[in-house]
């Protein structure tokens, strides 16, 4: 017959001494170690168990003061030790373990919350959790024997006994030294539970997380509707059947007919589209090459009907659309969930833009450019023959011809930096023409073509003092640069070709850029022969009549300008050469109009303008009842 015999002890150690509180902490190291393979045998073997068990324990007390509150309080050291035997019978041998289990704990309690009957009442309970804890501590270390006098909890090695509060209170945490990565507890002088950890900042170690932004398309639409919508100018895009030519603004019957509620109108090269609060679009104009896919008309046709676009399934699916823009052949919109659509005719000055298949693809039927699940598009705006969208985190992406950085066509993301490399987060957009201005915070920058300065950049080098001459100049720019003219103001409209007109959230309007005609409204340029008044590299306040009040937005494209004020009245300016500026000027009239004058029509009685598109030869006007 074998004896096999061995010991353990639970080698305990104090973690963390808690005012009000025992927390004994330890790890128990036991002299035998167990292979799986073993324990897979002690489970199909038979083992008859037998315990015998003998406890002292001794108990220390001191008083001292606490580092924290100053109060004087009992330190409360207990020692247990606990040994037994486990015998038991493995096949014909006879199996002995004798285990002896340490424990020490220290309670630290409050000079004047020390109560002996709640003291009694937690060492009573410390005792029976510790017998708890060493049923779960001690399994026989030999294999195990066919039957099983009781059943056993299974092996724990390492746990730490449990040790309730002695204190019938809520226990009041003392803050203990600080641990490596761990942040000390901060005392609650109600008792309360221990508050919610701070989240941490975003960023890696030693780099500074800086907050985003993130836009909204509402920041940028319209918040009126308009129930009335007038065009002037001359050409199928005026939306009057059987009349392509008219003076001054005449009401859209159609709107009025079907009792569309509009909150945008825009008017392209060849083409206007209207947009309903249900994002429905209607257009009408010249189809060159899908300008205008409506119902019913012709490729390579024309219509002078407003007729409604119809989409695919696909397109409907990105969202209601909630904003337009338009080039000189092409139309963009944007889906309230952040989607970019497009169709119609992208061009560069040899009349084609072909480096991407989507433009091919825009002339036969709208396209999806953007699709929300990649990026959220919040606002859009277009030049002739470019596209710039902005994103939801500021970013901007630009596509379309060589003018607009993106030399290839393809879509391009801009992203600026600062000196410190910090990435600048761009809040608002503008296009027109061959040009694109981005606004940040405080800076204005801006890229495209600056022949007559109006991007607010100097020209570096010498003019050539004769027409005929050849100017040899960098008259682009290519990349994005501050456009220091238009520093100091926060814009809100920002328009033109060639001239630009913008006006600020003052309600201020001011011009830069070529002035020939009085495109400017200025009143300054006297004719061909001028040669100081013709083109300004500052921007210059444009003077309005007094009963005009303040200024509510601004619309230009080549050579005109008009504006709209608060009041509901528009003001036109510039050169008049198909009766776009809607001032009723006569064939023998004089066609250029040196400031601001007030448009009047029969159809704007009763009704207030709120919105305004123009385009080369022709102007549209959203109204609602006064």
């Amino acid at each position: 017959m074998e004896t096999t015999e061995t010991e353990s002890e639970a080698a305990v150690e104090d973690d963390e001494n808690v005012e009000g509180m025992t927390i004994t902490s330890g790890k128990l190291h036991h002299g035998v170690e167990h292979t799986e393979a073993e324990m897979q045998e002690e489970d199909s073997s038979s083992l008859g168990v037998t315990e015998t068990e003998n406890t002292s324990g001794s108990v220390e007390e001191v008083q001292a003061t606490s580092c924290v509150s100053g109060d004087t309080v009992d330190v409360v050291k207990q020692k247990h030790t606990t040994s037994y035997t486990i015998e038991g019978r493995n096949g014909g041998d006879v199996i002995k373990e004798h285990v002896v289990v340490t424990v020490e704990s220290t309670e630290v309690i409050s000079h004047e919350r020390r109560d002996p009957e709640a003291t009694h009442e937690g060492e009573k309970q410390q005792e029976e959790e510790m017998d708890t804890t060493r049923d779960k501590e001690t399994e026989p270390a030999s294999p195990a024997a066919p039957e099983v006098s009781e059943p056993r909890t299974p092996r724990t090695r390492g746990r730490k006994p449990k040790i309730q509060p002695t204190s019938s209170e809520a226990p009041k945490t003392v803050p203990t030294p600080g641990k490596r990565g761990r942040k000390r507890k901060i005392p609650e002088e109600d008792g309360s539970a221990t508050p919610a950890k701070t989240p941490k900042t975003p960023g890696g170690r030693g780099r500074i997380a800086h907050a985003k932004i993130k836009l909204s398309y509402t920041d940028y639409v319209l918040n009126e509707i308009g129930d009335r919508v007038l065009s002037c100018g001359e050409g199928e895009q005026l939306g009057h059947p059987g009349r392509t030519t008219t003076k001054k603004p005449r009401k859209v019957d159609l709107v009025e007919e079907k009792g569309l509620q509009i909150v945008q109108v825009v008017a392209g090269g060849v083409h206007s589209a209207l947009l309903t609060t249900d994002g429905e679009v209607y257009m009408c104009g010249i189809n060159e090459q899908g300008t205008v896919p409506a119902i019913g008309v012709e490729p390579e046709g024309s219509t002078d009907k407003f007729t409604k676009v119809e989409f695919s399934e696909e397109i409907v699916s990105q969202g209601k659309i909630v904003m337009l823009a338009a080039g000189a052949s092409f139309t963009a919109g944007l889906t309230d969930r952040g989607s970019v659509i497009a169709w119609g005719n992208l061009r560069d000055t040899s009349g084609e833009i072909n480096v991407h298949p989507l433009l091919t693809k825009m002339k036969e039927h709208p396209v999806v450019l953007i699709h929300y699940k990649k990026r959220v598009i919040v606002k859009i705006a277009a030049g002739e023959n470019h596209l710039v969208m902005l994103e939801e985190d500021g970013k901007v992406l630009t596509f379309g011809d060589e003018y607009m950085v993106d030399e290839d066509g393809r879509s391009l993301i801009l992203i600026l930096q600062d000196k410190k490399r910090k990435d600048i987060p761009i809040k608002d957009i503008h296009a027109g023409g061959f040009w694109t201005m981005i606004i940040s915070d405080d800076q204005v920058f801006s890229f495209g073509l600056n022949n007559f300065e109006h991007l607010g950049i100097p020209i570096e080098g010498e003019a050539p003092t004769d027409a005929s001459e050849e100017d040899k100049r960098e008259l682009r720019i290519l990349t994005p640069d501050v456009a220091k003219a238009y520093l100091g103001r926060s814009w809100t409209h920002i328009d033109g070709v060639q001239h630009i007109i913008a006006r600020d959230k003052e309600g201020e309007v001011y011009g830069i850029g070529k002035n020939t005609d009085n495109a400017l409204g200025l009143g300054t340029w006297t004719g061909n022969d001028d040669s100081e008044h013709w083109k300004y590299s500052t921007l210059e306040r444009i003077p309005f009549p007094r009963e005009a009040g303040k200024i509510a937005g601004t619309t230009a494209k080549l050579g005109c300008s008009v504006a709209w004020t608060e009041k509901g009245d528009a003001y036109a300016w510039g050169c008049d050469t198909s009766g776009q500026l809607g001032l009723g000027l006569k064939d023998d009239d004089e066609k250029i109009v040196p400031t601001p004058q007030k448009i009047t029509s029969a159809h704007l009685d009763g009704y207030k303008i709120i919105c305004a598109s123009i385009s080369d030869n022709h102007c549209l006007f959203l109204a609602k009842k006064a």
